[in-house]
């Protein structure tokens, strides 16, 4: 298999050393991408391996540290090791999992396995602690580390310059799908004859057996204390599931019914975020499954309405609800990293915010506000305002919160703190450690489109939000019928002590 040379630009080296004449194998690293299917990093992997005869391993590892570490997010994250090395095992591609604990800890076994490697290829998220670890893998490794972007329909280098609203980078995603679409990564690895590594790995390998999980978490002294919420599996399997029921069950009500806060069995979002934050489900194969909906034949680009290009009806099918789908999986999710591929991350903050924004913040910064809440009263859901309540109970017990109940969340926060500085990082922190899909370019876009990014000037101008979009609970529950939802979220409250107790 050949790399396409549209795709040639999903590939970066992030040093400029020699590949490792003496390399046993190809180490593929996986960070982001957990999966075997639908993966260009591990597509690309597989042809380095084709052409130099040597075997593929693919180390998937997780330590005990890394910021907002739980027990929720960590089991999460086993589940799809479970599924990983039993995907593994049918391929035929040898699978290192290592799990961090105090007795097996990481002590650069990256470098270790780093001498014995051809190269190493990884993932190239630009957000988080993932950059910062390609930078020192490539600093430390005395050969060649190459990164691939597999993070959205087309790589990310070709959508150009960060784009300031979503009308902007829409117009470059419509121009670059039919080739990105016929240039998507792989549904099944095709490693021809890719021979075995027989070696073992540095270190004691994970069991990658689901009874196993809860034994090992035990071994972890988690700062956080935070349970895994009722319910929620992690790994691709489970998230196969969640794509095929909201393609059959909710995907027709989509343009509809999306923006209206209801239970989960209910509501018309995909519920798919936690498993493309993680990896589990690639935007290739979302894309492909959602674009063959309701067809008579097989969707391929010539069906695209060019006429529409730039709209966000009509142009990829004839269905409304699959625009609007598309359009919010596509459009809103790319321009979040676009905004960190420019300069990969840990985190994008207030001081990114556009000039305008920033003069509009800086003249109503002392704005009196109506009511000043501590992170420690938030963080109880102790309130004045029932709704935010709810949208905060949501989101500690079951690890989401609907959409737009995200964005009315945010925008009183920004209201009832003393700062707009502060208001952030108490977004950021709740956002990454209750949230299944925190730590993730879309996680701060989302914040920060709070602050006005993305978005345009509204009017009248408002007592501390200035000439910022502005939103209430009481217009909340005009628009929608919210008794449902509030039903839901005290049917939760049962669990609450459960998780945090």
């Amino acid at each position: 298999m050949i790399i396409s040379d549209y795709n040639q630009s999903r590939i970066r080296e992030t040093n400029s050393k020699d590949f490792n004449k003496n390399g046993k194998y190809i180490l593929y690293w996986m960070q982001s991408y957990r999966r075997l299917n639908f993966n260009h990093a591990l597509d690309y992997s597989i042809q380095i391996a084709n052409q130099t005869g040597l075997p593929l391993v693919v180390y998937e590892g997780i330590r005990m540290n890394y910021p907002w570490a739980s027990e929720r997010l960590h089991k999460f994250i086993l589940e799809g090791f479970c599924d990983n090395f039993n995907s593994a095992k049918k391929i035929g591609i040898t699978y290192w999992p290592f799990v961090e604990t105090p007795e097996n800890q990481d002590k650069d076994l990256l470098f270790k396995m780093s001498e014995s490697a051809y190269v190493i290829i990884t993932d190239d998220f630009p957000c988080f602690i993932i950059p910062n670890h390609i930078q020192k893998v490539s600093e430390k490794s005395n050969y060649k580390v190459i990164a691939v972007d597999g993070n959205c329909i087309a790589p990310i280098i070709n959508y150009g310059e960060v784009a300031s609203a979503a009308r902007v980078i829409r117009t470059r995603i419509h121009t670059q799908f039919p080739e990105a679409y016929i240039n998507r990564s792989l549904a099944s690895p095709k490693l021809k004859n890719i021979p075995t590594y027989k070696g073992k790995p540095p270190f004691e390998p994970f069991s990658c057996q689901i009874e196993d999980i809860p034994k090992i978490l035990k071994k972890i002294p988690f700062k956080l204390k935070i349970k895994p919420a009722n319910d929620v599996i992690g790994g691709r399997k489970e998230g196969l599931k969640i794509l095929k029921n909201f393609i059959n069950n909710k995907l027709t009500r989509y343009s509809v019914d999306r923006s209206n806060p209801s239970p989960p069995d209910k509501c018309a979002t995909s519920s798919l975020s936690p498993y493309i934050h993680f990896g589990y489900l690639s935007i290739d194969e979302i894309v492909e499954e959602v674009l063959n909906f309701n067809l008579n034949q097989k969707w391929a680009p010539d069906l695209l309405n060019f006429t529409q290009k730039g709209k966000r009806e009509l142009f990829f099918h004839k269905d409304d609800f699959v625009n609007s789908f598309l359009d919010e999986i596509l459009t809103w999710r790319d321009i979040g990293f676009l905004l960190f591929h420019k300069n990969p991350s840990f985190n994008k903050d207030i001081s990114i915010l556009p000039e305008w924004i920033k003069t509009n913040l800086k003249k109503h910064s002392k704005d009196k506000r109506p009511f000043i809440y501590t992170k420690e009263q938030f963080d109880k859901c102790d309130t004045h305002d029932k709704l935010w309540n709810s949208a905060q109970k949501e989101l500690m017990i079951t690890g989401r919160m609907h959409n737009y109940m995200r964005m009315l969340w945010g925008k009183k926060v920004i209201e009832w703190t003393s700062s707009y500085e502060e208001a952030f990082l108490i977004l950021e922190d709740f956002n990454n450690k209750y949230a299944y899909d925190g730590r993730n370019p879309n996680s701060y876009s989302g914040i920060l489109w709070c602050f006005g990014l993305f978005d345009r000037p509204w009017f009248p101008e408002r007592p501390i939000f200035g000439n910022l979009r502005f939103m209430s609970s009481d217009s909340t529950m005009k628009k929608f019928k919210m008794t449902e939802y509030l039903q839901y979220i005290s049917s939760l409250e049962g669990n609450k002590e459960t998780l945090f107790g």
